[in-house]
C-alpha cells in the first residue's frame, strides 16, 4: 500500500511539473515568435516606407530636370529668349542645379539659320568645370537611327523622357529629358517644330540616393528604366552594359526575377519574394513606380536582417530549447511510467532523454553555426553614403574650429592568402592600392601603414598617372599581430583585421587631418557575404570564410603622435578590412568529436562488465584516462588558446564519468552491498550513465553559448 501510495504521489508530482514546464515553454515560444514577426512586419514596413520615400525623392530630382528642358523650350517658343540668348540660359540652368550634367539645343535643318544646316550647342560640365560644345562636331543628329531617337521621336512627341544610356566619357548612366519648341511658320501660318532642347543628368546622384536606404546591413536597392533596363545596380555591369532585368532572369531561369521586371514595366507596386542573385539569401523585393517617366525603383531586403540580432536570439532559442527538454523528460517519465521503477520503463526513459538531450546540444551547435557575425555592432562600409555618414561627425568638427575639411585617400585591398601562424600571428599577403586626386592631394606623401605588422615587405608593383589623378599599387607580405578566441573552439569565429594607416595623419604645413576611405569605383560588389576583395577559391586550411568587408573603428590616440599641426586624434576614424572565419566542424568532428565518442562508448561497456570483473574495469579506466589526457594535451598544443576552451569540457566530463564508473566497479565488488548500487543487478547506474553524460554536456553547451 506505501509502495503504491509513493507511486500515486509520485505520479501526480510528475503530473504537475509536466504541466507548468509545458506552459513556460508554450509561453516563451510565443513571445518569441511575437517578437520576431512585430520585428519582421516593422521591418517590412520600414523598407516599403523607404522605397516610397526614395522613389518620390528621385522623381522630383527629375522633375526637376523635365521643368528645366521644357522650361527653355517653352520660353524659345513665346520668344522670351531668342536664340543667341539660348546658350546663356543652358549654362544657367547648369550654375543653378550642379546635378545636371548637359543642357542645350539641337535644331531642325535651317531653322537656326538659313545658310546653317545643322546647330546643336549645349554646355557640358567637365572636371567641375562648364565647357561649350557642338552637337553636329561628332554626328548628324537628324539621321533616323536608333541612337537619333532623342531627336526624332521627340520632335513628334513634343516632350519625351529618353532611354538612359552609359557615356564613356563620364563612365556613368546619362537620363535625359528633351522637350521640343517650336515656331510660326510664316507661309501656312502653322506651328512647325525648330528643335530639341535637351538637358541630361549622369545617374551617379541617384545612386547615392539609392544607396542611403535604410534598409538593414545587407540590403539595396536598384532602378530600372521602363523597358526593364537596369541604370542602377550594386553590379556596375549590369548598369554600364545596358543589361535587361529579363535577360539576367532568363540566363538564371529565374521566374521571381521576370516577376519583377513584369511589375516594373506595368508600373505596378508591390512585394517580391526572392532569392537573391548576389548573397543568395533569400529575401523581400519591394517595387515602386515612378509615374514620371516610366522608371521603377526595386529595394532588396534580406530577410536575416530583420532577425533578433544574435546576442538577443540565441539565449532566447537555448532557454527555449532547455525548457522543452526538462519538459519532454517529465512527458517520458509520465508515458513511460517511470514512477514503477520498471526495467524496460527505466531503459526507455534512459534511451529517449538522451536522444533529447543530444538534439539539443546539436540545436544549440546549429545556432552557433548559422549566425552572421558580420552584422551586430560594426561599422560596416558598404557606400560613399556609409562613409559620409560615419566622417559627418569629424568635417562638422573641423568647420567649427575653422580648418580645412579632412583628405579623404581612396583605398583597396585584395588578399590573396592567409595563414595563421599561431594563436596571435598571421600571415597575410595582397594588394592595397590608393587613388590621388591632382589639386586635391598635391603634397601628401604617398603610401600607407599597417600598424600592426612586422616582417613586413611592402614594394610598389604599378603606378598609373592619369589626366587629374594619379593610381599607386603595392604588394605586401608580412606577419600580423592579431587577438584571437578560441574559448568556444570548435565554434569559433575569428577576424582577420587589416588595419591601415595613411602614411601621414595631416598634410603637411596645412593642419588637415587624412582618412582613408574604400575605393568602391573597385569593387563589383561590397556586400560581405559576397566575400569582396578576395582571391576566388580562398583557401585557409581548416577555416571557412564568412564575410569580408571594410569598417571603421574609432580610436583615441589620445596624443599628437608628435606632430603639433595634426591637434587632437580623438576618435579618429581608421580604416579596417576585416575577414571572418568561422571554423570547419566537419573536419573537428571526425578529428576530436568521434574519437571522444568512441571513449564514452567503451567506458559504457566496461561499467557493464562491473560485477564480473571489478579490478579489470579500475584498470581499463585508468588505460582510459592516459588516452584523454594525451589528447587533450595534443589538443591544447594545437590550439595553444589561453584559458579553457569548449571542447576540454568534454574531457573533463569524461574524466568524471570515468571516475564514477571506477568508484561504481569498487561498491558493486565490495562485501558489504549497498541497496542503491544492488538494485536490479546495478540497474540504476547503467540508465544514468548516458542522460548524465549528455545532461552535463548539454548544460555546460548552453552556458557556454548563451
Amino acid at each position: 500500500m506505501k509502495t503504491n501510495a509513493r507511486s500515486g504521489l509520485g505520479f501526480k508530482i510528475t503530473l504537475i511539473l509536466c504541466g507548468l514546464s509545458l506552459v513556460v515553454v508554450l509561453t516563451e515560444i510565443s513571445t518569441f515568435w511575437k517578437e520576431q514577426n512585430r520585428r519582421v512586419e516593422a521591418f517590412k514596413n520600414n523598407a516599403k516606407n523607404e522605397t516610397v520615400r526614395a522613389s518620390k525623392e528621385v522623381e522630383e530630382r527629375l522633375r526637376k530636370l523635365e521643368e528645366s528642358a521644357t522650361s527653355i523650350a517653352r520660353d524659345l517658343t513665346e520668344g522670351k529668349i531668342t536664340d543667341q540668348q539660348l546658350l546663356d540660359r543652358a549654362k544657367q540652368e547648369l550654375e543653378q542645379n550642379p546635378d545636371f550634367l548637359e543642357a542645350g539645343a539641337a535644331y531642325t535643318p535651317f531653322a537656326y539659320n538659313p545658310r546653317r544646316k545643322l546647330y546643336g550647342p549645349y554646355y557640358t560640365r567637365k572636371t567641375g568645370k562648364l565647357e561649350r560644345v557642338q552637337v553636329e562636331d561628332y554626328y548628324d543628329y537628324t539621321e533616323k537611327i536608333p541612337d537619333n531617337e532623342w531627336y526624332n521621336i521627340t520632335l513628334v512627341k513634343g516632350t519625351h523622357w529618353n532611354e538612359p544610356y552609359f557615356d564613356k566619357a563620364s563612365e556613368d548612366i546619362i537620363a535625359e529629358n528633351d522637350a521640343a519648341f517650336y515656331r510660326i511658320d510664316p507661309q501656312t501660318k502653322q506651328k512647325m517644330p525648330a528643335g530639341v532642347v535637351f538637358v541630361n543628368t549622369s545617374l551617379g546622384k541617384l545612386k547615392t540616393l539609392i544607396d542611403s536606404l535604410d534598409v538593414g546591413k545587407s540590403g539595396y536597392g536598384f532602378l530600372l528604366s521602363k523597358k526593364g533596363v537596369l541604370l542602377v545596380h550594386p553590379k556596375q555591369q549590369y548598369a554600364r552594359n545596358q543589361t535587361s532585368i529579363f535577360d539576367i532572369a532568363k540566363e538564371r531561369k529565374n521566374p521571381q526575377m521576370e516577376a519583377i521586371g513584369k511589375m516594373a514595366i506595368e508600373g505596378k507596386s508591390g512585394v517580391v519574394d526572392f532569392v537573391d542573385d548576389i548573397t543568395g539569401e533569400s529575401c523581400w523585393v519591394f517595387v515602386q513606380p515612378i509615374a514620371l517617366n516610366g522608371w521603377s525603383l526595386a529595394v532588396v531586403v534580406i530577410k536575416n536582417d530583420t532577425a533578433v540580432d544574435s546576442d538577443t536570439k540565441r539565449p532566447q532559442l537555448i532557454r527555449i530549447a532547455l525548457e522543452t527538454v526538462l519538459f519532454l523528460l517529465f512527458l517520458l517519465i509520465i508515458v513511460c511510467r517511470g514512477h514503477q521503477l520498471g526495467i524496460r520503463n527505466l531503459w526507455g526513459i534512459s534511451c529517449a532523454f538522451s536522444f533529447f538531450c543530444v538534439t539539443g546540444i546539436g540545436f544549440i551547435w546549429y545556432l552557433v553555426l548559422s549566425e552572421s557575425n558580420y552584422n551586430d555592432n560594426r561599422n560596416v562600409l558598404l557606400s560613399k553614403t556609409n562613409v559620409d555618414k560615419f566622417l559627418n561627425p569629424e568635417i562638422k568638427t573641423t568647420e567649427k574650429l575653422k580648418q580645412k575639411p579632412p583628405l579623404q585617400i581612396p583605398t583597396g585591398v585584395f588578399i590573396q592568402t592567409v595563414k595563421f601562424n599561431s594563436s596571435s600571428d598571421v600571415l597575410v599577403t595582397g594588394f592595397i592600392w590608393q587613388k590621388y586626386s591632382n589639386g586635391v592631394h598635391d603634397g601628401l606623401e604617398r603610401g600607407f601603414v599597417l600598424p600592426e605588422g612586422y616582417e613586413l615587405d611592402i614594394q610598389e608593383v604599378y603606378r598609373n598617372k592619369g589626366k587629374n589623378s594619379e593610381l599607386i599599387g603595392w604588394y605586401f607580405e608580412g606577419t600580423l599581430r592579431q587577438s584571437f578566441d578560441f574559448t568556444k573552439y570548435p565554434f569559433d569565429y575569428n577576424d582577420v583585421l587589416l588595419r591601415i594607416w595613411p602614411k601621414e595623419f595631416n598634410r603637411k604645413n596645412t593642419n588637415t587631418l587624412v582618412f582613408l576611405t574604400p575605393d568602391f569605383s573597385s569593387y563589383e560588389v561590397l556586400n560581405p557575404i559576397t566575400k569582396p576583395g578576395l582571391i576566388d577559391k580562398f583557401v585557409s586550411e581548416t577555416w571557412i570564410v564568412e564575410s569580408s568587408f571594410f569598417e571603421y573603428k574609432l580610436t583615441n590616440f589620445n596624443t599628437n603622435l608628435g606632430v603639433e599641426e595634426t591637434g587632437s586624434l580623438k576618435n579618429y576614424p581608421e580604416l579596417y578590412f576585416t575577414i571572418i572565419y568561422k571554423r570547419g566542424f566537419i573536419g573537428i568532428l571526425i578529428a576530436r568529436i568521434i574519437p571522444l565518442s568512441v571513449v564514452a562508448i567503451l567506458l559504457f561497456i566496461t561499467m557493464l562488465l562491473s560485477r564480473q570483473s571489478g579490478m579489470e574495469v579500475v584498470g581499463a579506466c585508468a588505460g582510459l584516462i592516459f588516452v584523454l589526457i594525451v589528447d587533450q594535451i595534443g589538443l591544447r598544443g594545437q590550439i595553444a588558446a589561453n584559458g579553457i576552451i569548449y571542447l576540454e569540457y568534454f574531457y573533463f566530463v569524461l574524466y568524471l564519468l570515468i571516475l564514477l564508473v571506477a568508484v561504481n566497479a569498487i561498491l558493486v565488488n565490495r562485501d558489504r552491498k549497498l541497496s542503491l548500487i544492488e538494485y536490479k543487478n546495478n540497474l540504476l547506474p547503467k540508465v544514468l550513465y548516458w542522460p548524465s553524460l549528455l545532461t552535463m554536456l548539454l548544460i555546460i553547451t548552453a552556458i557556454v553559448f548563451y
